[in-house]
């Protein structure tokens, strides 16, 4: 198996989702037997561990775990769910705004997909994006040449057109960072990487 990335959805085995430690919270072990899926974090665990954390069904139920590779019996990456049907169909507005955004992302050249709760959704078949949900985007620019930077630069207008507010993640040479932070002329970004996010000098991030 291709080692799991952050933003991955990984379908855990029944005897895995039953394999919780005895302190967590009581809604974790129903979330698992309801929904045996969780996301991978970007985190430091021991070698041979997969960070992950599962879902609830409300924002402050999100807890992080670790698994192990034989624990997965399938894994989605956000780039797989650009063409799959949703469950809550087109009455959710990050559904409606997920939808309007596919074709200019995949003109765009660039590896992408939805995360968040509407990667989920779409991944597990649960209806999971509500009506006040986010739309939560990842674009892959492991090279940040000048075109690419005019790409995403042309998929920041389009999104800042969006009707929910969009949270696009690029995942880069050294991290993630906000697509906003990214374009910005500031002198320093905020990069997530697995020792945690870290303010790093723009030209050294994005180089």
């Amino acid at each position: 198996m291709t080692p799991p990335q952050p933003h991955d959805l990984l379908r855990l085995s029944g005897a895995a989702a039953d394999a919780l430690p005895a302190g967590a919270p009581s809604w974790v072990r129903s979330a698992l037997r309801t929904t045996p899926w969780v996301v991978v974090r970007r985190a430091a665990v021991p070698d041979g561990l997969i960070a992950v954390g599962v879902r609830g069904s409300g924002r402050s139920h999100r807890h992080a775990w670790s698994v192990t590779p034989p624990d997965v019996v399938r894994r989605v990456a956000p780039e797989d769910l650009v063409d799959v049907p949703s469950a809550s169909g087109a009455e959710v507005a990050a559904i409606r705004a997920f939808r309007a955004v596919r074709t200019l992302l995949d003109e765009s050249g660039m590896a992408w997909g939805p995360t968040g709760s509407v990667g989920f959704e779409l991944a597990t078949g649960s209806p999971t994006a509500s009506p006040d949900s986010d739309l939560d985007l990842l674009v892959r620019a492991p090279q940040l040449t000048s075109a690419v930077l005019n790409r995403l630069a042309a998929v920041r207008r389009h999104l800042d057109r969006s009707e929910v507010r969009v949270d696009c993640q690029v995942e880069i040479r050294t991290g993630a960072i906000a697509l906003d932070e990214l374009l910005s002329a500031g002198r320093d970004v905020l990069v997530k990487t697995p020792l945690g996010p870290q303010l790093l000098p723009h030209a050294l991030a994005v180089r």
